[in-house]
């Protein structure tokens, strides 16, 4: 760290590269240079999806954990046969001209400031949700890759899904009805977060970095910091996120003017900030959204790979991570990262459901990449541009506010992105950045 001035670089002297590296133009035969930036499991995973390609070059791997680059190295010498470059501070990776793309896959709290650093510096970026820890730093997302002409494609891969257009264009078409109703449901059973105690800094990780925009709290090993919102953005965000962009983009919503959330901690009995039982209302106008969540839930799963890799559709009632889409004329389920769509109505005469319409899904991650990459060519927005995700981000931003003041109902304007009339509410719009790791006013 010493030997980068942290408050200099992150005020604006990587700006002084970008210039040049927007001017750079990708021929059709040359290879994308990619800087990948977090290598825990979904950077490693994603770096399994990368190396399948034969146009792209993975130049760097920056994790703030040296520790963490033997793993990711092997699988691309023995893919690729080269070995890339680890940096540890990845503004390295960022002053190099050379690099086209960055691939953020680090932990929530380094999703925005990591992204609009990346813009800055003339890079695209594929990020990783959940994008944002509020709303007011998903905003300077997009501000960041508008003011620099960045391609910023966020990890939402369902908008790759080529069964996702077809279900939108099947709703917009009527023959759903009018849509009055969606809900979205995160159900799962996870294990209590473990108690973890302080210790003493492993060698070769730079814990100041790897804490970057968040408090820097005494270190633990393990996974100590999930649970917490300076550090972790709640199930809603993480993972409801995807079902929730599902059914905002098929009926074609922005802002909700209000939100009501219930629910709280009542199943765990551990140190978490963010509730383990979640239910939220919004309202849209003459068009409601319920969102579902609870991580207790033994007997609701999540679809197994034989059938999201598969021509067949999920059990309905027992799928974790389901949209339902509710029109006057019929239902469509609607499952994710595979697993397809069903559109059901009723029987003549029958108190039976019959399929009138489906479509089958896979997972879509090289689809998802695949966006990316040619978008970094073409120049053209990606499926999951960051301003569409930021919209969805919001939504599920405004459940985590309207439950941090009490469980209230809240109502939003979606021209200024704040509350009306609501101080207390308004107070949480913006995340607890810590200096100098700071989302800056004017990016």
């Amino acid at each position: 760290m010493k030997s980068l001035n942290r408050r200099q670089f992150v005020k604006g002297s990587i700006v002084a590269v970008t210039a040049l590296s927007r001017k750079k133009i990708i021929g059709a035969n040359d290879k994308v240079i990619l800087g990948i930036m977090g290598v825990g499991g979904r950077g490693v995973s994603l770096i399994r999806n990368l190396v399948k390609r034969s146009d792209i070059k993975i130049k760097y791997i920056c994790d703030a954990n040296t520790r963490q680059y033997d793993r990711p190295a092997e699988i691309i010498t023995e893919d690729h046969g080269y070995k890339p470059k680890f940096v540890q501070d990845f503004r390295k990776m960022l002053a190099d001209t050379e690099v086209d793309a960055v691939i953020n896959a680090t932990s929530d709290r380094w999703h925005a400031l990591g992204t609009i650093m990346a813009c800055q510096a003339g890079k695209d970026v594929y990020t990783e949700k959940p994008l944002s820890l509020s709303i007011w730093d998903g905003r300077k997302m997009v501000e960041a890759a508008r003011k620099y002409e960045r391609v910023v494609q966020v990890g939402t891969q369902n908008r790759s899904a080529p069964c996702l257009k077809k279900a939108r264009e099947y709703v917009q078409s009527g023959k759903l009805g009018d849509i009055k109703l969606a809900r979205v449901f995160n159900m799962e059973k996870l294990d209590p977060l473990k108690k973890s105690e302080e210790a003493p800094v492993p060698e070769g990780l730079d814990y100041d970095l790897w804490c970057g925009p968040a408090p820097m709290l005494p270190y633990r090993p393990g996974y100590w910091w999930k649970g917490l919102w300076d550090f972790y953005t709640s199930p809603i965000t993480e993972d409801l996120l995807h079902q929730t962009d599902i059914t905002r983009y098929i009926i074609g919503k922005t802002y909700p003017d209000t939100v009501s959330h219930a629910g709280g901690v009542y199943n765990f009995k551990d140190r978490r900030e963010q509730p383990d039982t979640s239910f939220a209302i919004y309202e849209f106008g003459k068009f409601t959204l319920l969102s579902q969540s609870a991580l207790w839930t033994p007997y609701i799963h999540r679809t197994p790979a034989s059938i999201l890799e598969s021509d067949s559709f999920p059990k309905w009632q027992f799928d974790a991570k389901k949209t339902e889409i509710c029109g006057t004329e019929g239902i469509m389920y609607f499952g994710r990262h595979g697993g397809g769509w069903q559109v059901y109505v009723k029987k003549d005469d029958l108190r039976e459901n019959e399929v009138v319409a489906s479509e089958y899904a896979r997972r879509n991650t090289d689809a998802h990449l695949e966006n990316f990459i040619e978008c970094v060519r073409s120049r053209k927005k990606p499926n999951a541009d960051v301003e569409e995700i930021h919209l969805s981000m919001t939504i599920c931003h405004l459940a985590n506010i309207s439950y941090r003041v009490g469980n209230r109902k809240l109502r939003f304007d979606g021209k200024t992105e704040t509350f009306i009339n609501d101080p207390e509410a308004n107070k949480y719009l913006k995340a607890n950045y810590r200096h100098p790791w700071v989302v800056p006013e004017k990016v």
